[in-house]
């Protein structure tokens, strides 16, 4: 073996063991509990249309965890701050689990939320921080498989509980999970782990933000939308399986189902954004979720439901870690971090503006969010085309 294929297997080992394995378990867990958001508020008497803000109420936590998941990563490095982040799920895991009222609950899904938001912020810097540019696509089509390889397991393993046990047990499912991915960060992941060096300048919010306004303001409103439509996603299924007269099991069942064809997709996903460019991946998974919303209020039955979860895992899993990596495009060179940190936020405020869409459109009749998030994928199709960048970036990636 070269030297440079020597480090570069080093590298793949590392990750796989201090960041892959303890987020796989982590994402079983918060898999197994997301697509219970809105069927347990249902299940508490409440109507869809507060079904879906449980959802909006996990999405709205995730906008503060972007920027804090980035300070936690300059304070304590990236593996402390996967630590700390595992704990905020952790504790909203176990609100959700004894769920005493409804505001109870949605204190915990915001916590699982903030968490979650953290921990993806900790792990992605922690690859950006060793990687190369040349590697940079596939490294993070790798972790967002990963995320997908877990919403696909933990909806399985929760339809099982919830048969055995009930709804409120796949919260402790969850909460187990976390438990399991800390002692797996405590005794691995923690190796090498450092603090990140502040640089010589650094770049201040205001100036990266005013530097970047062009891109922010263009490719950046795609990004919000992006986030709305496959936000949204973890509402629709559930909550139009209910609608129909499908069981929870069932419904939690057809999730995990739609999440595994999701899964199977994100290598080739990668490697045609490697090989042929962005786009070959952004409008044929954009278009895929718009037309998944748009025919989901047309299905009735376990087979017409199912059939059009799968259009949603499709047009989802071909966009694996595609937002990601255009952010890692786009970033300057200067302020990369606090860039990313701009670029995760967008994405979550698009991800809490689609489970409300829903539940606005479901204040209605249940079909009209449907139809209205169909639309915004319409929308980003077009925003792909227009400004996802044609050649290789301008810049190359360097390591902290």
């Amino acid at each position: 073996m070269t030297e440079p294929a020597a480090a570069t297997a080093r590298v793949a080992r590392a990750l796989a063991a201090r960041v892959y394995i303890p987020t796989l378990v982590a994402e079983i867990g918060i898999g197994a509990m997301l697509p219970v958001l809105a069927l347990t508020v249902v299940e508490m008497g409440h109507t869809a249309a507060f079904g879906s803000l449980a959802v909006a109420a996990y999405q709205l936590g995730r906008l503060p965890g972007s920027a804090v998941g980035g300070a936690l990563t300059h304070r304590l490095g990236s593996a402390h701050a996967a630590l700390v982040s595992l704990a905020l799920i952790g504790a909203g895991a176990a609100a959700a689990a004894l769920e005493p009222d409804l505001a109870v609950f949605m204190i915990g899904a915001v916590l699982v939320g903030l968490g979650h938001a953290a921990y993806h912020v900790a792990r992605q810097d922690q690859i950006l921080g060793v990687v190369s540019h040349a590697g940079i696509a596939r490294s993070l089509t790798s972790l967002a498989g990963v995320w997908r390889i877990g919403n696909f397991i933990g909806p399985l393993v929760g339809a099982a509980v919830i048969a055995t046990w009930g709804l409120p047990a796949t919260y402790w499912l969850g909460l187990v999970c976390i438990v399991a991915a800390m002692a797996l960060l405590a005794i691995v992941g923690m190796r090498g782990d450092r603090r990140i060096v502040r640089p010589p300048s650094p770049a201040s919010l205001r100036e990266v933000v005013g530097e970047q306004r062009q891109v922010l303001s263009t490719l950046g409103l795609t990004v919000v939308a992006t986030g709305a439509l496959r936000q949204a996603r973890i509402a629709v299924i559930p909550l139009w399986a209910a609608h129909v007269g499908l069981s929870p099991e069932l419904s939690t069942l057809i999730f995990s189902i739609s999440a595994g064809i999701d899964m199977l997709l994100f290598y080739p996903a990668g490697a045609t954004m490697d090989r042929r460019g962005r786009l070959w991946t952004a409008v044929p998974s954009s278009l895929l979720l718009a037309a998944g919303f748009l025919l989901l209020p047309l299905t009735h039955g376990v087979a017409q439901v199912t059939a059009a979860a799968l259009v949603l895992g499709v047009g989802n899993g071909w966009g694996s870690g595609l937002i990601m990596t255009l952010g890692a495009d786009v970033a300057p060179v200067r302020g990369r971090s606090v860039f990313t940190g701009v670029w995760m936020v967008l994405q979550d405020v698009g991800g809490l503006a689609g489970p409300a869409l829903v539940s606005a459109g479901a204040l209605i009749a249940l079909p009209v969010g449907y139809v209205a998030v169909g639309g915004i994928g319409l929308a980003v199709t077009a925003g792909f085309l227009r400004w996802v960048p044609r050649g290789r970036p301008a810049h190359v990636h360097r390591t902290d």
